[in-house]
């Protein structure tokens, strides 16, 4: 069975905006084709076990298709992302494969997989279980053959995870200027 779309305020299917418990709707609505968005309450729609098909805001920045049952991978950002080898920033979110974090906790680098590969700290990452590659979960029996020692790989760097995601050959310079579009947003919404 899939998850439940987040608590939110949702079209309800009837036009009218209503807030979503998590698991049913609630009398309370907005209806904002009015001039004065007012409070309103109703019997509501028909009590359902699970919010109607749809697009709704994941609480992740960005919008996902429910499709009446579960959460899909189809996803919409805002129109204003950067996305670079897998890796995508949309205002104070950035994301990669279907995680997702707030941008002013991470740090981006661009590293050749032998220096990743020399370095302690990176290698404890996959012994914790918080390194994901373009493949999913990097465990230290997978680390080698993950990461190419011969290739550039841009970094993300969070309290609770560590993505690695291969640079494109010849990319090495976009990945630099992307690490650098990620931490000066990184930087704006830690210290803005």
């Amino acid at each position: 069975m899939g998850t439940q779309p987040p608590a939110g305020w949702y079209d309800d299917g009837t036009g009218k905006h209503r807030w979503w418990t998590g698991t049913r709707w609630t009398e309370e609505y907005i209806d904002l084709h009015e001039a004065a968005v007012e409070l309103h309450r109703d019997a509501g729609p028909v009590p359902t076990t699970a919010a109607p098909a749809g697009w709704y805001d994941d609480q992740r920045g960005r919008h996902r298709w429910w499709d009446g049952r579960q959460w899909t991978t189809a996803v919409r950002y805002s129109g204003e992302e950067q996305e670079f080898a897998g890796v995508t920033i949309d205002g104070r979110w950035v994301h990669f494969r279907d995680l997702s974090l707030p941008v002013g906790d991470v740090e981006a680098s661009v590293e050749t997989g032998d220096a990743l590969l020399r370095r302690p700290a990176f290698t404890r990452t996959a012994v914790e279980r918080r390194l994901f590659g373009a493949s999913g979960p990097i465990t230290p029996r997978t680390l080698n053959r993950a990461i190419d020692r011969a290739h550039a790989y841009l970094v993300i760097t969070g309290r609770e995870q560590v993505w690695v995601s291969r640079s494109p050959d010849g990319q090495d310079a976009a990945a630099r200027r992307f690490a650098t579009w990620v931490n000066t947003s990184a930087q704006h919404y830690r210290y803005g």
